[in-house]
């Protein structure tokens, strides 16, 4: 934006409300701000105004705030740079709390803003007022009340130096959300009111409204591990030919004041930390437990090849008892396949060195490990550099420890894949298994799509059934606090900021998906295309695979939770289109329309809880079986 007479700068100038926001709004999006999602109310009107008016922002709209500050996680996790969201005044703000948690845990950045009541109406009684200073408490990196407008010059620099750290401060290793708190007095709306705004800070603003340039920046360049630890480090690795590299689930990574981060929505080449951790491969010997979200296991790469289903190879007992691990170089959150974990507690002297750019302790199994506060891509690069002077020890033995996890690997696919070809009861061919539609999508989604998967019972299929893939595919989950909450707008929110680069989709339970239904009206709303693969099992699936399955009562009605909702009379509520395949060909076809369509459209699979359960366990014998052949 650049012409000074056009609706922004006109709107800003009608009283100190408007001009505040505007202010402050100029200067997010000279930050790199591109999107922001609001809810309707009141108090919040001046930055709405503001908001609506800034041709350089995308804005959505969303009643339920809940289902907007997903949105705007998702679109943010999606697009790798921070996004703004609004509310009112009053328990609306509070609902944004969950999203919050996630981002602070899943390391994504948000900018929240809220509408307050001025100081004088706060604790007296007045309507629609709590407490929201902290708010949130420590899930965000930052907070800031921002007073009620001023109209001075060093007002101004103030709050443009706040708008700044507010994008600094959300997107710099580790990300997350910040919070600043807006109190209006009234007018609320563009309503003029001579003499509040100074003739001198108007002209500035017009002269300088729709600047490329930021008032201020922060910069947060990536770290650079220190040279001595990583002369440690590939020591050990040269001493410990048995070693392996984990690869959970991957935060964006953004640079303020840069036009993204390193994997922006629509870029078909792969990530950088990709291509440096299958290089660090290369130099250690080490195979790759990557889950798809670390964005590592799609390329067509042969070399340093991630193993694929290791949580199916791992499960196989006497596969996983043989295996004496000698390190293991952790990257990302904590890895949501079980008997990775299970691995690690067989082998309690076996070291750890984690990598985190935040320089947080992610380490939950209190092995003994070494933490290194460094950007992921830097600490590859450079110990791949120091082993390659001195290869690592033994290379028979290395070569020889690698082949096993890549038979393995191949042994599982094959396994799982007869399992899927033959009939009943020597295979599950026919059957409504939840862990096949992982294995059908692989086929279906064409490089450049962006799958995203609930939690709970999905993510967890997602690991142990996505086969490996020369198709570039993003996948996205929510696994900061690991909830279900949300899961719907956040895909949404991350079909938004994908945009044209390829189609979305989503992988979801039934219990997710009723719990941010609301999230529906989003897509058409803001003409959104999203395939939803419903998976329905009447409940909360993966109790079944618990203990706590062997105890009804109660089990069945305080912990399966059985809803008989018809979710084909809910989706039409909201205008969407609901279909039910009769057969595995019949969901491949609804899938690739659905993929065409540029509609959101949800594709129901309905399956029995307890059968899934049995499936799985099939599945899982299988595996073991085909595992001891090799």
């Amino acid at each position: 934006m650049s012409d000074p007479g056009d609706t922004f700068t006109a709107a800003a100038g009608a009283n100190r409300n408007t001009f505040w926001a505007a202010a402050f709004v100029d200067e997010l999006h000279r930050g790199g701000v591109r999107a922001a999602c609001v809810s309707p109310g009141s108090r919040s009107g001046p930055l709405t105004f503001a908001l609506a008016a800034h041709s350089g922002i995308a804005l959505y709209n969303h009643i339920d705030e809940r289902s907007s500050s997903f949105f705007a996680l998702g679109h943010a996790k999606a697009a790798g740079r921070p996004v703004a969201l609004l509310s009112t005044s009053g328990t609306a703000a509070a609902n944004f709390h969950p999203a919050v948690i996630e981002a602070f845990h899943a390391r994504v950045p948000l900018i929240v803003l809220t509408a307050d009541r001025p100081p004088e109406l706060r604790g007296v009684g007045a309507g629609q007022t709590i407490d929201q200073i902290k708010l949130y408490g420590g899930a965000v990196k930052w907070f800031q009340e921002a007073g009620t407008p001023e109209m001075t010059d060093s007002s101004l620099r103030q709050l443009r130096a706040w708008a700044a750290r507010a994008v600094f401060e959300a997107a710099r290793p580790p990300a997350g959300a910040v919070h600043l708190n807006f109190p209006f007095r009234k007018p609320l709306e563009p309503t003029p009111v001579p003499g509040d705004v100074p003739p001198e800070l108007l002209r500035a603003f017009r002269g300088a409204a729709g600047s490329a340039a930021p008032y201020s920046r922060g910069i947060a360049p990536p770290t650079a591990p220190d040279a001595n630890c990583v002369e440690r480090i590939a020591a050990q690795v040269r001493e410990r030919p048995r070693g392996l590299i984990v690869c959970g689930p991957m935060a964006p990574v953004y640079a303020p004041g840069t036009e993204g981060n390193g994997t922006p929505a629509g870029r078909s080449e792969e990530a950088p930390f990709s291509l440096a951790v299958t290089a660090l491969a290369r130099c250690t010997g080490y195979p790759i437990l990557a889950e798809p979200p670390s964005q590592v296991s799609a390329g067509d790469r042969e070399i340093g090849r991630p193993i694929a289903h290791g949580e199916a190879i791992l499960r196989a007992e006497t596969f996983r008892r043989s295996l004496e691990p000698q390190l293991m170089l952790r990257f990302g959150g904590f890895p949501t396949a079980k008997h990775v974990e299970v691995l690690l507690d067989e082998h309690p002297d076996c070291p750890v060195v984690l990598v985190d750019p935040g320089g947080s302790w992610r380490e939950p199994t209190h092995h003994p490990t070494t933490l290194v506060a460094a950007d992921e891509v830097a600490f590859c690069g450079a110990l791949a550099e120091a082993l390659g002077a001195t290869p690592p020890r033994e290379p028979p033995r290395e070569s020889a420890w690698l082949e096993r996890f890549r038979a393995a690997s191949r042994a599982a696919g094959e396994a799982i894949a007869q399992q899927f070809a033959e009939p009943p009861p020597a295979g599950l061919d026919g059957e409504w298994f939840e862990g096949r539609v992982f294995w059908e999508l692989a086929g279906l989604l064409p490089s450049g799509a962006l799958q995203y998967t609930a939690s709970s019972m999905p993510v967890r299929d997602l690991d142990a059934f996505t086969p490996l893939t020369e198709r570039r595919v993003r996948h996205l989950v929510n696994r900061g606090a690991n909830g279900i909450d949300g899961t719907l707008s956040s895909a949404l929110g991350a079909a938004a900021a994908h945009g044209a680069a390829g189609p979305a989709v989503l992988v979801t339970g039934d219990l997710a998906f009723y719990h941010d239904a609301n999230g529906l009206l989003a897509a058409k709303q803001h003409g959104l295309a999203l395939t939803v693969i419903l998976l329905n099992n009447d409940g909360g699936g993966i109790f079944e695979m618990l203990p706590v399955a062997g105890f009804d009562p109660p089990f069945e009605e305080h912990f399966a939770t059985p809803h008989g909702i018809d979710f084909a009379s809910l989706c039409a509520a909201y205008g969407v289109a609901l279909s039910r395949p009769t057969d595995w060909g019949d969901f491949r076809r609804l899938v690739r329309e659905s993929l065409k369509s540029g509609e959101t459209r949800v594709i129901e699979i309905r399956t029995d809880r307890k059968a899934n359960r049995d499936l799985h366990r099939r599945i899982w014998e299988a595996t073991a079986a085909r595992l001891q052949e090799i």
